[in-house]
């Protein structure tokens, strides 16, 4: 059974858009996907320094979950996904070595609440 007490969660102080684009120009980002278009998340503050974009979502928060978990443990992201989705909350992962989740401004606390009642602690 997967616990996480006492396990550590940072809330990044600054807002955050997921934007998809044509072209990667040379601003700060914190992921990158490439399909047909270049999909990335970055700090809304950089906004001002793209052309133009596909499309653009802002307003969101970022929770990194600062957990050592194995690349092969079954059912860690989905504990929190499922908690977070029963709450009503709507959520983007990042998943690679540390796991990291995008929650709209609007559903922070609610976001925090259930983070907590799973037993994370909040690291500002």
């Amino acid at each position: 059974m997967i616990e996480f007490v006492g396990e550590e969660i940072e809330i990044h102080p600054e807002r955050f858009a997921v934007v998809k684009l044509r072209n990667l120009p040379n601003v700060n980002y914190i992921a990158v996907v490439r399909n047909k278009y270049y999909e990335v998340v970055m700090p809304e503050k950089e906004l001002v320094k793209l052309g133009k974009f596909v499309e653009c979502d802002i307003g969101y928060r970022l929770i990194t979950l600062d957990i050592n978990v194995p690349l092969d443990v079954v059912g860690y992201i989905s504990k929190v996904s499922s908690a977070l989705a029963n709450a009503k909350v709507p959520i983007l992962i990042l998943s690679l070595y540390t796991d990291r989740i995008l929650v709209k401004e609007e559903f922070l606390d609610r976001a925090l609440a259930v983070l907590k009642e799973l037993g994370f602690k909040v690291r500002r």
